[in-house]
């Protein structure tokens, strides 16, 4: 089935579908880092999930940081990622 031109592939998989449609509690489990450029042509729909999560109580790190979506941006920014990364995941 197509909802316009998406495929249903696409539909079943996009964050912001899921987010709607799946148990909350076991979503909310789950670390969330959101890092966008202000000129990523990616930014709205980042916009878009940042919204729906904090609407849904979903604790989450979302960044705009100046750039695009290239890898100088990639390579000056990743290592917020990974500092998120290193600060929040532990093994036990």
């Amino acid at each position: 089935m197509k909802k316009g031109n998406l495929p249903q592939h696409w539909l079943d998989y996009n964050v912001l579908n899921i987010l709607e449609s799946q148990n909350l509690d076991n979503i909310k489990k789950v670390k969330f880092y959101i890092d966008c450029g202000d000129d990523d042509f990616l930014y709205k729909g980042n916009a878009a999930l940042h919204v729906l999560m904090r609407d849904l109580n979903i604790k989450h790190e979302f960044r705009i940081r100046e750039g695009a979506h290239n890898w100088t941006y990639w390579r000056s920014n990743i290592i917020h990622g990974l500092k998120f990364v290193g600060d929040t995941f532990h093994r036990k």
